[in-house]
């Protein structure tokens, strides 16, 4: 791929997840000219394979493979190496996701860079010599792009003085030209999506709907799934993994999301769920709760820590069901997409 001399955005990533690359589209179909930057594939279910032409927007590799297997010090070299041949406006960094972003971040001019900040408050781990880290990254940037209310909320904290525009989200979905209208399922049927992992608290979920009866489908792989199908009763049902572009079908066939996590930086599968229709339950936990849930009316928050709450929330959702489905119906996503991209587009005034 021939790059060009200057660029909008060139934005500093891990992995081409999905959610990012419509975020580039969007942009760069804003009339913006934008170079991702990756350094692998990860194995998360939202990566997305990039063929070697690509129409909307430039990217390069800084490593070709697993990202778990790089060469820190030859992705830094490649990376100031590309820096050196281009000019950008404004350099997106992911985070201090790597060690070589972070370090270019000190060399980089600090009225170009901008930080992305996809971690709510309760995420960020400011002690020790992690904490300095952070700091020192976040001097050497004149902006920020807090994905939402606590995300932002970081910032204010710690005082910082420069441009913070909210982008309202991690990406851009994966919409459908054949959504239909979503019917309501008499009972109400609930949906997990997610990997079967620790930190999406699924034991708990697991021990509330063996006790409520209520039908419940839990749709992804991981380490516990063993366990969970050996302690669930018949009305939990395992789906398995299922693809990113075909889950639209399983959620319209459900009328509840929950995401019970001890710690969600964002929760794309959240909007997904709205997305698709379904009104949402989701722990005070989960990073798009005051975003997605709380200011929208589409579903209600639980404390991770207490099953008996999650209870009292499901029958919550039962009697007001109906609210909380038109509620949904009211989100404009195209709206969000709209707000999201125009957020990116100020650091350019």
């Amino acid at each position: 791929m021939t790059l060009q001399k200057e660029y909008d955005f060139v934005f500093l990533t891990n992995t081409p997840s999905f959610y990012k690359l419509n975020l580039c589209k969007e942009i760069t179909g804003a009339g913006k000219s934008l170079l991702l930057v990756l350094y692998g594939y990860g194995s998360d279910a939202v990566n997305k394979e990039l063929q070697g032409s690509n129409k909307s927007f430039d990217f390069i590799f800084l490593h070709n493979g697993d990202i778990n297997r790089r060469n820190k010090v030859k992705v830094f070299a490649r990376l100031v190496s590309l820096m050196s041949k281009i000019k950008a406006n404004r350099v997106l960094f992911s985070g201090w996701v790597s060690p070589e972003y972070n370090l270019y971040s000190m060399i980089s001019p600090k009225k170009r860079n901008a930080i992305i900040s996809e971690s709510a408050i309760w995420d960020i781990d400011m002690r020790g010599i992690k904490g300095w880290i952070k700091r020192r990254i976040i001097r050497r940037m004149s902006a920020a792009l807090p994905s939402g209310i606590p995300h932002k909320e970081f910032f204010v904290q710690l005082g910082y003085p420069s441009k913070c525009n909210i982008t309202g989200s991690v990406g851009i979905l994966n919409k459908s030209e054949n959504k239909g209208t979503k019917r309501i399922n008499h009972p109400l049927r609930y949906l997990f999506v997610g990997r079967l992992i620790e930190l999406k608290n699924l034991r708990l979920l697991v021990d509330v709907f063996n006790r409520n009866g209520k039908p419940l489908t839990i749709v992804g792989a991981g380490e516990l799934e063993k366990e969970l199908k050996a302690v669930a009763k018949p009305n939990i049902s395992f789906s398995g993994f299922v693809d990113n572009e075909k889950i639209g079908q399983i959620y319209q066939s459900h009328d509840v999301f929950i995401l019970p996590s001890y710690s969600e930086t964002w929760g794309l599968v959240v909007e997904e769920a709205i997305y698709w229709g379904l009104p949402v339950i989701v722990s005070n936990r989960v990073g798009c709760g005051q975003d997605m849930v709380t200011q929208l009316g589409t579903g209600v928050i639980f404390n991770s820590e207490s099953a008996d709450d999650l209870n009292d929330k499901i029958s919550m959702i039962e009697t007001n069901y109906q609210s909380y489905f038109d509620a949904v119906a009211k989100v404009d996503f195209n709206k969000r997409a709209e707000n999201q991209v125009n957020a990116y587009i100020d650091l350019l005034q």
